[in-house]
Formats: structure tokens, C-alpha cells, sequence
């Protein structure tokens, strides 16, 4: 006879399971020893959020779901902004909670709380353990909904007793759950999707997350390449397509591209894939429905008309679904080439006009735009939230799809270095960059401590701007400069904190210096945390749009100016 626990952590290595993510506690300390001397390697964090963050970034990476484990109480509610985060960026992983002992439910134990209760509305799919039997069924079925369909986080609440009990039988069962798993494509209203692209004058795609997930890059450069047809993203979707495919226009709405932008304004069919429609890319939807055709595809059935209703909505993989048009489009398929070249001339007029930037100290487009030319293409880049995640959706250039890890749908400050780290278990000879910000990264920068003790070089650049630079934005365009409560009077001096961990820092003067140490730290494999200083007067992240504008009322940097409207001109 065994206990439940040692049944779960055997099964745990047999399904080649090697990382782990957690903090223990009281609750959870059974599965914990059940992990002694076994393969796979926990991760102790010093924070329940930086733990659940680094499951996140892993599942994306890896395509598998990261594991976290954490106690009952304060150390499951430290995990709701993860699992919310994971919710929203449709990544994959298994959360699991220690929780106390059934015999006293419903008491107000010492750290009882009601997580499954205070995660429904935020997670896939729930499960309370109550018999010693279900508890393998049960994390074996959390593993695979995690993956099934649309990806998601999912939670296991572990009773101590139950973690203790011994099993019965050999836990081979299994826990009734009705799995959706993906639906085919219908064809029918793939060929009328086709019917509508072939008509398109202006067509355009939208590119979201999905199409990560489903590996549909090649099938959507084939589509866009046949049809010569502009690609904009999403937050998530840059991450999908090479960006610097002659196609590619950058992501598009509140943060994104002029060129972006124009391309949704003028088209007269918008090909969506994988996407939610978030209202940080379309801002006005009644707008964006006005005057054009809308193809939407996507793996989630309850996304198809919840924020756009499309003219045709088609429900599966993304990656099936453009095969399936791909047979149907003509090889030959007329080109709207002067379209696809006006856009490419406001975004060379819009490069040129950034290029004139004289002005002393650092800009951050360039900051990244130096840190880019000395990292390998396969690099993997994490940003936390904020000003500089801002504008690495402008300037950040992702060659290689899969390699840039963000928070986009919760917008999670701190999130970036316990990301960071995750990206590097996951891909340990891959350099991966943090690109954060000096509010997001004071949050969760204690992680730091795992890049000695597990030996994960990483690379952190701060945007030093002494302030909440995306709040002070608003407050600056919306609020009439009524700055309040964002600008910090008293920071820490970040490279005596790296120093504390062991870690080497620096704080460049020009951007030679910031080139040579970001190459070093890439070329010797060791890591680093670059403090770059930024004037918050200067950090203004433009073009944008307010909340809930369509994308004509872009407020643009000063002295650019550009007709949005085809067929006009830009200087």
C-alpha cells in the first residue's frame, strides 16, 4: 500500500515530468516529501505569483503545462493573478493547492481557504480531491485539459488527509470529464470564407495568439503571400510571424503601428485568426464591423460573436482551417500590390521620422533597437507591464515565432522575470532577455535569487524612468498633467540589488556601452542586470489610441503627420 501522494509523484515522473515550480507549506508538505529523491527537479521561488508566472512562461515554451505547487490559504490566493494571467493568454498549466484536512471543512482552519470557490471564474476546470484514489485520475485529467482545445490553467485542491491516505488500487482510473477536444472545420464556410477573400479588394489578416498555438505560421505567410495580403497582429500574434516578413505591418490598435493601424482602417475584408477581438486592437467595434467583411477563425466556439460578429465564423485549429482555404485559393490570385506598398510607405516615413531622434540620453525604441542587433534571432524575450512593454510591441523585432513571452490580455506588472526564468528551464541554452520596467520589476525582482541558486543566466534591462510611466500617460493626455501617486521619489539603486544576488550590473552612459554588455553577457552565458535610465518626459509611448476610439483618432508623436485614409499621402 501506498500514499496517494507518493502514488501522484511516481506517475509525475513516469509522464517524464522534470520541473516543478512552488513554495511549500503546511498543507502541501505530504506531496513535497513525496518528491524526495525522485528526478524531477522543484524549483523553490520566493514568491506563490513569481512560481505560478514561471509555470506560465514554461507551458508556453514547452507547449506542455508547467506545474506549480503551493499551500492552502495565502499561498493558493497568491496564485489568482497567475491563473487569471494563464486564463486570459490561454496557456497551459496545473496549479496544485495543499488544502486542510476534510475533517475540518467549512471550520475556518487555520489557512482554510476556498479556492476552488475563489479560481472557478478565472481557471479551465477545477478539482477537489476527495478520495485517495482520484487524486492521479484527477491531475492526469487536469494535465490533459489544460491542453484540450483552447489551452488554460487548471486547479487541483489537495486535502492533506486525503495526500496522505493510502490507495487502494493502482490509480489507473479515471475521472469522468467531457473532453471537447477540436472540431473539424466546416467546409462549407471555409469555401464561402474563400468565396469572400477572392472579392476582396484591401483584404487584410489579423493575426492572434491562436495561431501559435496551433503552429499555423507557415499556412498563414502561404495565404497572405498567394493573396499578397498585409499581416497585422495582436500582442500576443506578434509573436507568431517573423517580423520582418516583407508582409508584416506590426501589431495594430491602442499601442500598435501606424501602418497597422491604416491597414484595419482601409481594408475591406479583415481575415481574423486566433484572436478575441481584444479592445486594445480594435477599440470602437461598432467601427471596426462598418464597412468591411469579417472572416473569423478560432479554436473556441464561445469567441465567435462574443465581441465582432463576423460574417463568417468558422470553428476549429487554425492550422486545419487555412490548409482547408489554401486548396480552395487559385495559385495565381490577383495582387493589390499598390495597397500593400502604401502601407509600406508610411511605415518608411514613420522609421525615417524616429531616426531623426537627436536628443541626449536614451530613447527606449533604440534601447531596444541596440539590444536587438546583438541577440541572436532565436533568443527568447520576456517584458513585465508598462511603458517598455509598450514599446517593445512597437520596436521589438520577433524573427524567430514562439520567442516573445508577454502579459497581454491581463496586462500583469512583474510579470517578466519570474517569466524569464521559467522560458530559461524550459530552454536552458537558449539566452533570454527580460525586458521590464522599474515598477513592474520591484514586484517580483526577490526571484532573482533563483538565477545563482539553479544557475538560469538571464538578462534583465530596466527602463528606469522613477515612475508608473503607463499611468502617467493618461494622466498626462487624459487627466490635463494632474500627475498623481505614480512617480517614485526614492528607488533602489537596482545594481547594488543584482550585486546582493550575486549578479553583475550595470548602468551604460551611451549605447556602445549598453551593446558591449548585452553581447558579453549573451557571448559568455552569464547573467545580468542592466539599469538603463530613462527621462519620463521623453517616454510618452505614441502613436496611440484612447480606450474605446477607433483607430483614426491615433494621437501621433509630434511633428509626424500621415493621411490614414488610402489614396492620400503622408510627409
Amino acid at each position: 500500500m501506498v500514499r496517494a501522494v507518493d502514488a501522484l509523484a511516481d506517475e509525475v515522473v513516469k509522464m517524464n515530468i522534470k520541473e516543478v515550480f512552488g513554495i511549500p507549506g503546511g498543507q502541501i508538505m505530504p506531496l513535497f516529501d513525496a518528491f524526495y529523491g525522485k528526478d524531477t527537479k522543484i524549483f523553490l521561488f520566493r514568491h506563490e505569483q513569481g512560481a505560478i508566472h514561471a509555470a506560465d512562461a514554461y507551458g508556453r515554451i514547452t507547449r506542455r503545462p508547467g506545474i506549480v505547487m503551493v499551500t492552502s490559504g495565502p499561498g493558493a490566493t497568491n496564485l489568482a493573478t497567475g491563473l487569471a494571467n494563464a486564463m486570459m493568454d490561454s496557456s497551459p498549466l496545473v496549479a496544485l493547492t495543499g488544502q486542510v484536512p476534510t475533517s475540518v471543512f467549512g471550520r475556518d482552519a487555520f489557512q482554510e481557504t476556498d479556492i476552488i470557490g475563489l479560481s472557478m471564474p478565472i481557471v479551465k476546470h477545477t478539482f477537489m480531491v476527495k478520495k485517495p484514489d482520484d487524486l492521479v485520475p484527477a491531475f492526469k485529467a487536469a494535465y490533459r485539459i489544460a491542453t484540450d482545445g483552447r489551452p488554460g490553467p487548471v486547479l487541483v485542491d489537495l486535502p492533506r488527509d486525503v495526500q496522505l491516505s493510502e490507495v487502494k488500487g493502482e490509480c489507473s482510473g479515471s475521472i469522468n470529464v467531457n473532453y471537447k477536444g477540436v472540431p473539424e472545420p466546416d467546409i462549407g464556410l471555409v469555401a464561402y470564407a474563400v468565396k469572400l477573400l477572392m472579392d476582396a479588394e484591401r483584404p487584410v489578416m489579423l493575426v492572434g495568439g491562436g495561431v501559435c498555438w496551433s503552429n499555423a505560421t507557415e499556412e498563414v505567410l502561404a495565404i497572405a503571400e498567394t493573396l499578397w495580403m498585409t499581416i497585422v497582429t495582436t500582442l500576443p500574434g506578434k509573436n507568431c510571424v517573423p517580423n520582418n516578413h516583407p508582409l508584416f505591418m506590426g501589431p495594430a490598435g491602442m499601442h500598435g503601428r501606424v501602418e497597422a493601424d491604416a491597414a484595419l482602417i482601409n481594408s475591406d475584408l479583415v481575415l481574423a485568426i486566433g484572436t478575441r477581438f481584444s479592445d486594445r486592437t480594435v477599440g470602437d467595434f461598432k467601427e471596426f464591423q462598418r464597412g468591411r467583411r469579417i472572416i473569423h477563425i478560432d479554436i473556441d466556439k464561445s469567441e465567435i460573436g462574443k465581441n465582432v460578429k463576423p460574417s463568417v465564423g468558422i470553428i476549429g485549429d487554425a492550422k486545419v482551417a487555412l490548409r482547408m482555404m489554401l486548396e480552395l485559393i487559385p495559385k495565381a490570385a490577383v495582387k493589390n500590390e499598390a495597397f500593400v506598398n502604401w502601407l509600406r510607405s508610411i511605415k518608411e516615413s514613420y522609421e525615417k521620422f524616429r531616426e531623426q531622434d537627436n536628443m541626449p540620453g536614451f530613447a527606449p525604441w533604440k534601447v531596444l533597437k541596440v539590444i536587438r542587433e546583438v541577440t541572436p534571432p532565436h533568443a527568447i524575450t520576456a517584458t513585465s507591464v508598462g511603458s517598455h512593454q509598450m514599446w517593445s510591441e512597437l520596436h521589438w523585432d520577433v524573427y524567430v515565432p514562439g520567442t516573445f513571452i508577454t502579459s497581454a490580455g491581463l496586462g500583469t506588472m512583474g510579470f517578466g522575470l519570474p517569466a524569464a526564468l521559467g522560458a530559461k528551464v524550459a530552454k536552458p541554452n537558449v539566452p533570454v532577455i527580460d525586458i521590464d520596467g522599474d515598477g513592474s520589476f520591484q514586484m517580483t525582482m526577490q526571484n532573482l535569487a533563483l538565477v545563482r541558486e539553479y544557475n538560469l543566466p538571464i538578462i534583465v534591462v530596466i527602463f528606469d524612468n522613477s515612475t508608473l510611466m503607463l499611468v502617467r500617460h493618461w494622466q498626462m493626455l487624459l487627466y490635463s498633467r494632474r500627475i498623481i501617486g505614480v512617480d517614485f521619489q526614492a528607488n533602489p539603486d537596482f545594481i547594488k540589488i543584482a550585486e546582493a544576488y550575486g549578479i553583475d550590473g550595470v548602468r551604460p552612459s551611451n549605447y556602445d556601452e549598453l551593446r558591449s554588455s548585452v553581447a558579453r553577457a549573451i557571448r559568455s552565458n552569464e547573467p545580468l542586470v542592466v539599469d538603463v535610465t530613462i527621462d519620463r518626459e521623453r517616454d510618452l509611448v505614441l502613436p496611440w489610441v484612447q480606450p474605446g476610439k477607433w483607430l483614426t483618432e491615433v494621437t501621433l508623436p509630434d511633428g509626424f503627420k500621415v493621411d490614414l485614409r488610402y489614396g492620400g499621402g503622408h510627409e
